[in-house]
């Protein structure tokens, strides 16, 4: 295990890491725990099982582009960590190259209160976008360099000192293109506190 500036890192996990398809009961319970609908949890997540120091872990997480793993336990973790090989998380809106509009966020889940609020429709956000989630400021170039191309780039990064560099080099570098949607939930640190705190209000 090795310990970053930003996250804890387990690396070499090799056959102890296990994926696990959810049924729909184990959605439903994961829903639940982010207080918003099954259907908002997003398709790409799994159940991940892997051991470590002779301990067993289980939660759920999102394939980056490097073969790593984005994890997190609700339960007992704040912020996810990454399994294996650090990188962005890339999720495609459809399976050809024509799309042009494109969210980044900060943690995957940022990018699951975003599929919350799609459902609930009680942001008006940007839609049928491919999603970028940078999970470490080291996959902040390969990513960067990765949406160049796009004419609409819509930043959920966190109202912080580290969200608010991160948005403004990206819009020193791409001006033109780039919407700053932190505004959106400026009373709260990051996109899925926004959601969690919205959704704890409407459902009391």
């Amino acid at each position: 295990m090795k310990i970053s500036k930003r996250r804890v890192e387990y690396s070499h996990l090799g056959g102890n890491l296990r994926l696990v398809s959810m049924t729909d009961e184990e959605r439903k319970e994961l829903a639940k725990q982010h207080n918003t609908e099954k259907w908002a949890i997003s398709p790409n997540l799994y159940f991940v099982e892997f051991s470590s120091f002779n301990r067993n872990y289980r939660g759920y997480g999102i394939r980056n582009v490097n073969g790593g793993i984005e994890f997190i336990n609700p339960l007992y973790m704040k912020n996810p960590i990454t399994l294996d090989n650090k990188g962005y998380v890339f999720v495609a809106h459809s399976k050809d190259d024509s799309n042009k509009h494109c969210c980044l966020f900060w943690e995957f889940t940022d990018y699951l209160a975003y599929l919350s609020i799609q459902k609930k429709h009680f942001l008006n956000l940007p839609k049928d976008c491919d999603c970028f989630i940078m999970s470490d400021v080291r996959n902040f170039i390969p990513m960067v360099v990765d949406t160049d191309d796009y004419e609409n780039i819509y930043m959920f990064f966190p109202n912080n000192d580290t969200g608010y560099t991160i948005a403004k080099t990206i819009q020193n570098r791409n001006f033109k293109h780039v919407h700053d949607c932190s505004l959106l939930y400026a009373a709260n640190e990051t996109l899925h506190d926004f959601v969690h705190a919205y959704l704890e209000e409407v459902n009391k």
